[in-house]
């Protein structure tokens, strides 16, 4: 070999080493496809194209699956696949899940779920994705407790409509007694539910706003001695409906008159249901003596009508 063809051999050696450190170095900083000068650790400059996937029985996801539209007739479940420690571990991984049966709710479980929780709202068993709603979940790359979190539950239909959940109507004949005699004491801290205002309504687990109405009227009734006669006391009651034994802020302080007195009840309730409780949840209202300004004797009530619903916005 001659000295020539040495140097020559050196210097190809030299840039090749080069350009071999240089394409690695970049390569593990920014990748581009269709780009020269890539600004993320991948750019696509270009249209990207996952799997597209319609199902109709229940299925469990696996690292084919992207993107799963669900047309089944009934109820459906999905499974998230089980967390995988160390390499395979498969953090950051998206599901794009859609449920476009005309009634079938869809039902999204961790293939483990006594192992592994959804993060939606609070740490849940699974999640329920309506007709006509999108679902996207990530994984968090953890492999027990909260191991995928749900980034979006959102309609993707425009139109809504309002359904009835809940209707109590209740009222004594014309010119007829009060119904339900009940007591409540001087104490401004004693809450006694009102005979005949409780009800029950079915609503999934999915955070939703209800809301309610509620018009009472009551008889002032002096039946008995421990009883003070209507309007010798000037006295204000507070109202306040309660849903699962809870308070909903939602309430009104009348003065009574000489021979009783109306609640008139409505709001917006933000109804968040528990992980852990049923489907189906109560409502009741409660009354208490807000304030007398005179002798804190006991008071009989007694029921002439209840007026209750509850509402909630479902899509179409």
């Amino acid at each position: 070999m001659s000295q020539k063809d040495f140097i020559m051999k050196q210097l190809f050696l030299i840039l090749l080493l080069y350009s071999t450190g240089v394409m690695s170095q970049n390569s593990a900083i920014n990748t581009g496809i269709n780009t020269k000068n890539p600004g993320s650790r991948l750019t696509v400059n270009g249209s990207f194209a996952g799997d597209y996937k319609i199902v109709s029985d229940d299925v469990t996801l696996d690292d084919s699956d992207f993107y799963i539209a669900f047309n089944g007739i009934g109820r459906g479940t999905i499974l998230l696949p089980k967390a995988i420690s160390g390499p395979g571990n498969f953090k950051g991984r998206i599901y794009g899940i859609k449920n476009i049966s005309a009634q079938g709710e869809l039902f999204v479980f961790s293939e483990a779920p006594s192992l592994e929780k959804i993060d939606a709202t609070g740490d849940v068993d699974y999640i329920v994705v309506p007709p006509g709603y999108y679902a996207e979940l990530i994984s968090k790359g953890t492999t027990t407790g909260t191991t995928w979190e749900l980034s979006m539950l959102v309609p993707t239909k425009l139109s809504s409509k309002m359904t009835r959940l809940l209707n109590v109507a209740i009222g004594v004949p014309k010119n007829s007694s009060y119904q339900s005699l009940f007591t409540i004491g001087p104490s401004s801290s004693v809450d006694v539910e009102i005979p005949g205002s409780r009800g029950s309504f079915f609503v999934d687990k999915q955070p939703r706003a209800l809301f309610l109405n509620f018009t009472v009227g009551l008889a002032l009734v002096d039946s008995s001695t421990s009883v003070l006669p209507p309007g010798s006391v000037i006295s204000y009651y507070r109202c306040e409906l309660f849903i699962n034994d809870m308070p909903t802020g939602i309430f009104q302080v009348v003065q009574e008159n000489s021979k009783g007195m109306q609640f008139n009840l409505s709001g917006k309730y933000n109804f968040v249901p528990s992980a852990t409780g049923g489907f189906w949840h109560t409502i009741h209202a409660k009354i208490s003596t807000w304030n007398s300004f005179g002798s804190a004797n006991n008071h009989a009530l007694g029921v002439l009508s209840v007026l209750l619903s509850v509402d909630s916005i479902t899509r179409t």
